[in-house]
């Protein structure tokens, strides 16, 4: 029999603990770690399908060279040495803007993030293209605004929350919160609590919720503007919570006064007696809100989740346990973008300024293709596949052809890898080590690093291994002494860090070095020592941990180890000495470790100097003033030609999502259909199972129908995770052939791919089932 081996789900940013059985170097079973302190015996189909990530044809294994239409192996020193050449040609000739990144981590598995950022702020470039351009730049745009940083969102407290309101979401089935199967029973079969679930469909989700609150597709930010003016009408707000936690409540009222609530709910297609009584509910029991890409996805995704927020203050459960509480973070990720910072890039095309250092995807290829001099013209890509994961296919593959240089760095033949000029191949989180930064379960920090279960074949490398020899190739890293090499032999022989610390920091201090360099040298000496940059990186995030000196680390029983002790008597030092050996804890745990543990007070999360939350918004004071019942009315009200609305992102419990190549996930499922309601088919001449045609602005795909009473009428919905190309075979869709770049939020270009206005029609002699 095989070995069983302790890692973690690298699917989504939930990373479940897994326990993998391996044979032959491969993957032959999975199950959920009962020994996982965040996911507990837990993990859904996409953790079990992991050895259909890890093993099929289509895995890379040599560096790669684009010759003419062919690709050829070539050696890692010569792939990037000529890289590095080139990438050094474009910044002497162009500057730093003509350069950029794209992905740089999977959504649990970082480390090569860490090393990207690092490799940006070397060159001199900002321009950043990753996920959260793609899913989550509203509600974190907000959450800046308001709480002071972007990366201090809000999460239900579940363990203590009266009320879990779900938003946006089928959560049962996207699994976007921890074990969200088991709290969804929770709060479901406990007669104590309730579950409330706001979205259009009939989902799986709907049928467990005590409240299923279905508004018109697209209205939620009329539906919580709304609410929020009833409460006030009502007088039900927390006012002692507003004066002691809250500036500028007096500011934003005229936002929701003289608003027609009772109109408002016409137009949202709610009864107002039902949106009175949720109100009641907010205002009288304890509640947690998990929003997700219903509403960062859909209209007006920068303007809802700020609503959403202020609606949490005016009920008093923002920053508050047993309400909304936001999470400890375990590394320093600051504060995020000042899109008020001049210093700031902004798009050349659109001028739209970063959130969390990434800019909006869909105006990824208008920044290649501009006739501005100082465009896009080089372009690494890593652990992403922008033209199946980004807005408008086919004008985002245009864009890649017309860059003078595509690296992409990747553990597969993406569609986006079959057009680069170089090909670099990486190791999966099963080859090697890496880590993921979102380890939250409040009141408890979470940290596990992935531990390797398998060898890489081939040449495969870390991906932060890549960008510290693409950046040695471009001449980025200063020369480093064999004693600080040496140092780090040591510390690894030995188990003594800090002795490498003191040489580190000498070396920088005597060098003038800045601190953007410092992962870089890390990376080249402990990184070597380990045999993990990714090793390393956790090391040096995990002695500056943010929770030092908070008390949250001792609260875990965490101590540091008995040596050092002149050291342990200054406290900043102590705490360096603490966190140290924290780390060796999470090497000698692949299961996880409890980093930290909160108190009950949650206000210091508050980033703000003034430590108040700041509600007004003076965008926001412009924006608000446009959502009446009537535009709104008027903006929603389908056209002739685009009759329908489309959700280009359907999950399903038959989906993973597009790190997952292999079809063998799918043998015996048809998960790439068009769901649709039977009523719209009738309307159509469309039966269940027949072959039809959906456009939009941007394209046409041909795909089968599925009939299904979970989505409305008038709303459509394609999954996300298929158009792929394997072994020569396309498999589905890429359903955002059908998601027009243009098609963003006005304040922070977030794609708007939760709806899209649409037409479908029958195929003359398409299939029926």
């Amino acid at each position: 029999m095989g070995e069983w081996k302790r890692t973690n789900c690298n699917m989504c940013v939930q990373a479940c603990g897994l326990e993998v059985q391996t044979e032959n170097n491969m993957i032959v079973n999975v199950r959920p770690d009962p020994k996982s302190p965040r996911s507990q015996n837990y993990c859904c189909r996409k953790g079990r399908s992991i050895k259909n990530y890890q093993h099929h044809t289509d895995r890379l294994n040599y560096p790669l060279k684009r010759v003419g239409n062919e690709f050829v192996k070539i050696s890692w020193e010569q792939a990037l040495k000529e890289i590095g050449e080139k990438l050094n040609q474009t910044l002497n000739e162009y500057g730093p803007r003509a350069i950029g990144t794209v992905g740089c981590s999977l959504p649990a598995a970082q480390a090569n993030y860490a090393m990207a950022e690092t490799f940006r702020k070397l060159v001199g470039t900002q321009n950043q293209f990753t996920a959260i351009g793609a899913e989550f730049m509203g509600p974190w745009w907000s959450y800046g605004k308001i709480l002071g940083g972007q990366f201090n969102f809000a999460d239900p407290d579940e363990a203590r929350n009266e009320v879990l309101i779900l938003w946006g979401t089928n959560t049962y089935v996207t699994h976007q919160i921890a074990r969200a199967r088991t709290i969804v029973r929770e709060f479901s079969e406990d007669p104590e609590k309730m579950l409330i679930l706001v979205d259009p469909r009939l989902s799986e989700t709907a049928r467990m919720a005590d409240m299923h609150v279905a508004p018109r597709l697209g209205s939620d930010a009329l539906l919580i503007r709304a609410m929020i003016a009833l409460i006030l009408r009502e007088g039900w707000q927390h006012q002692d919570y507003l004066d002691e936690h809250a500036l500028d409540f007096d500011k934003i009222k005229p936002w929701f006064t003289n608003v027609d609530i009772e109109e408002s709910c016409r137009i949202c297609q709610i009864p107002y007696e039902e949106v009175k009584k949720l109100c009641r509910i907010l205002t009288t029991r304890k509640w947690g809100l998990h929003m997700d890409l219903g509403i960062s996805m859909g209209r007006h995704n920068t303007l809802s989740p700020y609503l959403l927020i202020v609606m949490m203050s005016v009920c008093g459960v923002l920053c508050v346990p047993g309400g909304c509480v936001v999470q400890e973070i375990m590394f320093d990720q600051g504060l995020g973008t000042d899109d008020h910072d001049q210093t700031v890039w902004r798009t050349l095309e659109s001028n739209y300024a970063p959130v969390k250092g990434s800019f909006p995807v869909g105006c990824l290829p208008e920044e290649i293709l501009s006739d501005n001099p100082k465009h896009l013209r080089s372009l690494v890509v890593a652990m992403s596949n922008p033209i199946r994961s980004y807005p408008d296919t086919n004008l985002m593959e245009k864009a890649l052809n017309n860059l003078d240089l595509l690296v992409v760095m990747e553990t597969c033949m993406s569609e986006t890898a079959r057009i680069a000029d170089y090909i670099l191949p990486e190791t999966t989180a099963y080859e090697g080590y890496d880590f993921c930064a979102f380890q939250y379960s409040w009141p408890k920090t979470i940290c596990h690093l992935k531990h390797p279960v398998l060898k890489p074949e081939g040449e495969r490398l870390e991906g932060g291994e890549i960008w510290m020899r693409m950046a040695d190739a471009m001449g980025l890293i200063p020369k480093i002494p064999e004693s600080l090499y040496n140092a780090a032999k040591d510390a690894v022989a030995t188990g003594d860090r800090i002795k490498y610390l003191k040489k580190l920091m000498l070396f920088v201090v005597r060098k003038k070095l800045s601190a953007d360099v410092l992962p870089m040298i890390i990376a080249k000496t402990l990184g070597k020592a380990m045999g993990s940059v990714a090793c390393s990186l956790t090391w040096a995030a995990t002695i500056t941990s943010p929770l030092a000196g908070t008390g949250q680390i001792e609260r875990a029983s965490h101590k540091p180890k008995n040596t050092h002790r002149i050291m342990q008597v200054i406290p900043k030092l102590k705490d360096i000495c603490l966190l140290d050996a924290v780390f060796q804890e999470i090497m000698d745990h692949p299961e996880g470790i409890v980093f930290g543990i909160a108190d009950n007070e949650n206000f210091h999360r508050i980033a703000h100097s003034d430590g108040k939350i700041h509600l007004f918004n003076e965008d926001i004071n412009e924006y608000i003033k446009r959502i009446t019942p009537e535009k709104e009315d008027m903006a929603l009200t389908t056209k002739v030609e685009f009759p329908l609305v489309l959700s280009s992102g359907r999950h399903t419990d038959a989906g993973v999502n597009n790190v997952m190549r292999n079809p063998r996930t799918n043998k015996y499922r048809n998960p790439c259909v068009i769901a649709m309601n039977p009523e719209d088919g009738a309307e159509l001449g469309i039966k269940d199972g027949q072959k039809v045609r959906i456009t939009t602005q941007s394209g046409s795909v041909e795909i089968e129908t599925e009939f299904t009473y979970q989505t409305c009428k008038g709303y459509i919905l394609v999954p996300h995770h298929f158009g792929l190309e394997f072994n020569g075979k396309k498999y589905g869709i890429s359903a955002n052939t059908l998601l027009p770049a243009k098609h963003m939020d006005e304040m922070t270009g977030d794609p708007i791919a939760r709806y899209v206005p649409c037409r479908v029609e029958a195929i003359l002699g398409g299939s029926e089932s």
